[in-house]
């Protein structure tokens, strides 16, 4: 490429500027205007690069956001090949197949921004909402427990991003090294490292991302309402009035909103492409299929394009922003271009080149063979071959050679004419050093002030950095402290020591045990047990695990229970409390007695719950305790028995003896309530007295009672012998399990007084 192709490069003077000194001396002047311009430009794009803070308002003030909450909609014409979708809310990640129809191919868990909402400036955690593209793949350098080792990037901001003022950048889709959480990242989308490996090769460069609250992937695709067809057939009428270098073309922007999202103004975009259309000499634009997404309050229209002009030829994909204005007119907000290899140049050498076809708003969207203004090999390709350039809407220029000299004026004296030649080229050399010097001089200037400016604006964010550091290390320090003061606190709260408050607990919590055990409330016994840590805490003995413990007990348990304990005496082993009860256990299975131990530990809801239990069999001394608290009710029961035997109420006297009584010989209480009626019925009782009265424990578990009975009836009857009952306790009262009878003295075969009864 020639050195004027460039605007920053030198004029080379030819042999017909050294001719005419003077129309060289034009040219080169025009040169340095166009070279000041677009320093200036430069400058004003470097400017723009840099991020404002937050809290800087722009001149226009920033356009109102349209994507917080986006309920993306996503429609059934140009779609692309694959699609991206991510749901914020679902926490889902969607990638689509366009194989007639779009299909879902893989739905992986995802995790986005820790704070909801789109994203505006940046920092704020927050991950943004719109149409955004995959630009490309980074497979090295980054920290594995973030990133998982592969991040792709997006193009965030996006043209009608900076329209709204938002800042930020570094959007990435990645993965994480260690498993994802939902809303964990700092605004970019994260995958699983297996997802990533399976999706990632299908990520390429310009795959369309759509980012929204709220995806419903049953109803995609919808079907077009005619608004993307309609943007589909403007990009194509766009191209056309590009390729035809019409005036036409600038009435598809909107100039206001252009010159806020792209870092040139329109009218300066303008004036470079009225001379740029004046210079060339065709323009050939060619576009494959052109695709449509639409975004928060806008849409966006893509498609792969070859340009071909009179000076250069280059590919790429070309993606233009469209908003409707205050008719209600799409218009061009902002554009992308990022060149690209995509075999269309060299198609379209070869005159294989199919381009995307004419579209109506009803018509087919095959492909058809190139039309008539498109070349139809590289022989209409400049002389001199491709060149290649970054944006084909800014061509470069090639030099054109000086016109032929026409001499008006009279035939002059060869030497005077040759002294005014002289004169004429010393001062047109003179006037040409001086402008040289000049435009040095201001380019120089120019430079030094983006320089001073780059650097203060470099020192200002070093600043800002240093500082924002300092106050995250400020923050970092003080919540480290605060949670080690946390931590002490805690630790000390959780220290158990045998307080009176924590010995009452304790003992309360030991009667509860002993209540539901009694009661057979397996509810209430098994709130009792630690059910993860038991038997499962180092220093306390081993036994059986919780659930066969519970089994055990029921079993042992089952038929009415009375215990009778102590006072439980405590003691501190570590953060373990133990009490010890000396029990007495009483059921129809029999008497058991020993010694209880019963380990606690506190958990972090402040209670105490079992860890461990032991039970030590011996004899505990709480008989004799127990038949002096329970005398008083047996000896009441016995004596109202006693009188309904005296009195011949046989109802009364039947409700004293167990469903399965033995009497001397008759076993049930039925037996015995017949026999009773037919002897009461032939003789009554007269007289039953008893007296010395005695209690003893029976070794099966009931309670065994000796007295001295006297017996007479109305036949005259009488006796006089020892009177044994076996009471039992179903838990509300006492009764009868077995009645014997042992008379002084053998009694008449006649009849049988007291055994008889």
């Amino acid at each position: 490429m020639q050195a004027a192709d460039y605007p920053f490069s030198r004029a080379v003077a030819s042999s017909s500027d050294r001719r005419r000194p003077a129309r060289a001396a034009r040219r080169r002047a025009r040169r340095s205007r166009r070279w000041k311009s677009l320093v200036c430009a430069l400058a004003l794009v470097l400017s723009s690069a840099w991020e404002l803070p937050p809290d800087v308002r722009l001149p226009w003030g920033p356009a109102r956001a349209l994507a917080d909450n986006w309920q993306a909609s996503i429609y059934d014409e140009g779609l692309p090949a694959q699609l991206v979708a991510v749901d914020k809310q679902r926490q889902s990640f969607l990638f689509f197949e366009h194989k007639s129809p779009l299909k879902l191919k893989y739905v992986f868990p995802c995790t986005t921004g820790q704070v909801p909402g789109d994203k505006q400036v940046i920092n704020d955690l927050r991950t943004p909402e719109g149409v955004y593209f995959v630009e490309y793949k980074i497979a090295g350098g980054l920290d594995f427990k973030e990133y998982g080792g592969i991040a792709y990037t997006l193009n965030y901001p996006n043209p009608v991003d900076k329209l709204r003022g938002k800042t930020g950048y570094g959007i990435w889709i990645h993965s994480k090294g260690y498993g994802i959480y939902p809303r964990d990242t700092k605004g970019c989308v994260a995958i699983g490292l297996k997802d990533i490996d399976t999706v990632g090769p299908s990520l390429r460069p310009g795959t369309a991302v759509v980012l929204a609250e709220h995806v419903d992937e049953k109803s995609v695709p919808r079907p077009d309402d005619g608004t993307a067809r309609r943007l589909r057939l403007l990009m194509q009428e766009w191209s056309k009035a590009w390729a035809a270098r019409s005036p036409k073309m600038f009435e598809f922007y909107n100039p206001e909103a252009y010159t806020k999202a792209m870092p040139e103004s329109f009218a300066a975009f303008r004036q470079n492409k009225e001379r740029l259309f004046k210079m060339l000499k065709f323009i050939k634009i060619f576009n494959k299929e052109i695709h449509v997404l639409q975004g928060p309050g806008y849409w966006v229209t893509w498609s792969e394009q070859l340009y071909t002009a009179s000076n250069l030829s280059t590919e790429g994909v070309r993606r233009l922003y469209w908003q409707p204005d205050d008719k209600g007119f799409f218009r061009i907000v902002g554009m992308e271009w990022t060149p690209r290899e995509l075999g269309m140049e060299a198609a379209f050498r070869n005159g294989t080149l199919v381009a995307q076809s004419s579209l109506t708003l009803a018509d087919s969207e095959m492909p058809v063979a190139p039309r008539l203004d498109m070349p139809e090999n590289a022989e209409n390709l400049p002389a001199g071959g491709t060149l290649v350039a970054a944006d084909p809407l800014i061509p470069q220029r090639r030099p054109r050679p000086a016109p032929a000299e026409i001499n008006w004026g009279p035939i002059q004296d060869p030497a005077a004419q040759e002294r005014e030649a002289k004169a004429r080229a010393e001062a047109e050399a003179a006037e040409q050093a001086r402008q040289e010097a000049a435009r040095l001089a201001e380019q120089q200037r120019l430079e030094a002030e983006v320089r001073a400016r780059a650097e203060a604006e470099a020192r200002a964010r070093a600043e800002a950095e240093e500082k924002a550091r300092q106050e995250a290390a400020r923050l970092a320090e003080q919540q480290r402290l605060e949670a080690e003061a946390r931590a002490r606190a805690e630790a000390e709260a959780a220290r158990v020591q045998l307080s009176p408050e924590v010995r009452q607990t304790v003992t309360a919590a030991v009667r509860s045990w002993e209540d539901a055990l009694a009661a057979h409330n397996v509810r209430e016994l098994t709130a009792l047990y630690d059910q993860r840590s038991f038997n499962k805490v180092a220093g306390v003995p081993r036994g059986l695990p919780y659930g066969q413990t519970v089994r055990e007990l029921r079993r042992r348990y089952a038929a009415p229970l009375t215990v009778v304990s102590r006072a439980p005496r405590l003691a501190l082993t570590g953060e373990i409390v133990e009490s010890r009860s000396d029990q007495l256990l009483l059921s129809g299975r029999g008497m058991e007695q020993g010694e209880r131990v019963l380990y606690w530990q506190r958990g972090k809801d402040g209670r105490f719950r079992i860890v461990a239990e032991a039970f030590t069999p011996g004899d505990s001394g709480l008989s004799a305790h127990y038949l002096e608290r329970i005398s008083g009710d047996v000896s009441r029961m016995i004596e109202a028995w006693r009188a309904a035997w005296e009195q011949g109420d046989l109802n009364a006297y039947m409700q004293f003896y167990t469903d399965d009584a033995v009497q001397a010989g008759r076993r049930t209480a039925r037996a015995i309530r017949s026999q009773k009626e037919r002897l009461w019925a032939r003789v009554s009782p007269t007289l039953v007295q008893l007296s010395g009265l005695r209690l003893a424990l029976d070794d099966k578990g009931g309670l065994r009672a000796d007295m001295l009975q006297s017996y007479a009836d109305s036949a005259g009857h009488s006796d006089r012998g020892t009177k044994t009952l076996l009471l039992a306790f179903d838990g509300r009262r006492w009764q009868i399990a077995r009645e014997d009878w042992a008379a002084e003295a053998p009694l008449p075969d006649v009849f049988d007084a007291g055994s008889g009864e």
